[in-house]
């Protein structure tokens, strides 16, 4: 061997050793953040997938509520709904109702609470009234308590009180902080598993080999690391926005990595309306859901009414790409504010506009993809598939690591 090349092997013994310490850290991060979630990253990614079919899942349970014929009665002649018809309908049925918003949703018009707790299904095409229901109870409810909530939601089945109250120094609820250290280990065991993974250029096909004639362990092993390895692009998105959705720190730190506006507050937020003289009649709902698609066009999803504190109407409108297009009842994706007595005072707030590049790719993407409302029931089955992914490696993981204990213990004794 010549002087050089002892020279080039050295330096790859120094790079190799080198990397020894980091991959050991590495490795032990990564199985702590697996012990740590254990079970319950297994429980919160399982029940996310079942969520993911939440609309579908929704609509089935409630078939008598979405129940609608292909007559005229609540429609204009344009063939939009006519929420002002249909509000009425629900406070002369209902005078004790709380009617706080009203808009459509797979064939129907739903009148819906202040709470967003319980709604009306309405018959556009008979003007009657199918069902009155209850948003966030039952088995569905509760499992979006788990999930998205930690059970700190109170209007949600299942939900804890105390875990709704704000942690000392953190400045947000104990289910919030509960979900964004989830969040956050789902980022740590995902990126530490793909650096213990390479398996360096030369060798990188091995990295995707499942040995099924040497044994459960490799067997196993080769599964867990090719699982883990394709998912980590998933879990990566799932930990960072779940995180940053609960943890406003993150999404800041995220939108400052990625070259966006740390500031996450659209600048249109604050709407004021104009004073209006004394006596001015009030804009209708329909009229309000007729001017806020001028000014953005698109879908009505749902109208807020006015209250006391909010004189004005907030139109929900799903424009021609809306990331939430699949999302049951509250499809919209641009706010457009109606003063609720003059109908050239309006603002119009979306992501899309006057923001950097990456604030827009995050409101209008990578957050939605979290929830898979981005794409329909097809191609959400490749998000249902990742979503189960955490509890093959788990299965896989547990596997390989009572194999190891099992050979120890053999050779102590």
């Amino acid at each position: 061997m010549s002087g050089v090349e002892t020279r080039v092997a050295e330096r790859r013994v120094v790079r190799r050793r080198a990397r020894k310490p980091v991959r050991r850290a590495l490795t032990v991060a990564h199985r702590w953040s697996a012990l740590i979630l254990g079970i319950v990253l297994v429980v919160q990614c399982t029940s996310g997938a079942v969520l993911l079919y939440h609309s579908e899942l929704f609509r089935a349970s409630h078939s008598v509520f979405y129940r609608h014929t292909e007559g005229t009665v609540m429609r204009d002649a344009n063939g939009a709904a006519d929420f002002d018809r249909a509000v009425a309908l629900v406070r002369a049925q209902d005078p004790g109702f709380a009617v706080g918003w009203a808009g459509t949703d797979d064939g129907v018009i739903v009148v819906g609470d202040v709470d967003f707790t319980e709604a009306y299904g309405i018959d556009p095409g008979s003007g009657r009234i199918n069902d009155r229901i209850g948003l966030t109870g039952g088995v569905l409810g509760w499992l979006v308590d788990l999930h998205d909530c930690a059970f700190g939601c109170l209007r949600y089945a299942g939900a804890v009180p105390a875990l709704n109250s704000i942690a000392p120094l953190i400045g947000i609820t104990w289910a919030a902080t509960i979900l964004g250290v989830i969040g956050l280990l789902l980022v740590v065991l995902a990126i530490s598993g793909a650096v213990i993974w390479w398996p360096t250029l030369k060798r990188w096909r091995h990295g995707f080999r499942v040995r099924t004639s040497k044994g459960r362990f490799a067997r196993d092993r080769d599964l867990h690391n090719v699982i883990g390895i394709v998912s980590v692009p998933f879990l990566l998105m799932w930990g960072i926005t779940g995180a940053a959705i609960e943890v406003p720190a993150v999404q800041k730190a995220w939108l400052a990595i990625t070259g966006g506006q740390a500031a996450t507050d659209l600048p249109q937020d604050a709407f004021r309306p104009r004073d209006t003289p004394t006596g001015q009649p009030e804009i209708s709902a329909s009229e309000a859901a007729r001017i806020a698609t001028g000014e953005h066009s698109g879908r009505v999803a749902y109208v807020m009414l006015p209250a006391d504190s909010t004189p004005y109407y907030r139109v929900n409108v799903a424009g021609g790409y809306s990331p939430y297009e699949h999302r049951a009842l509250y499809s919209g994706d641009v706010l457009v504010y109606v003063n609720a007595h003059d109908a050239s005072d309006t603002k119009v707030v979306d992501a899309a506009h006057d923001r950097p590049l990456a604030n827009t790719f995050y409101a209008k993407v990578f957050e939605p993809a979290h929830f898979g409302w981005l794409v329909n029931g097809w191609w959400r089955l490749i998000w249902l598939i990742f979503g189960l992914t955490p509890l093959a490696l788990a299965i896989t993981g547990t596997s390989t690591w009572l194999f190891k204990r099992r050979v120890r213990a053999s050779k102590r004794t």
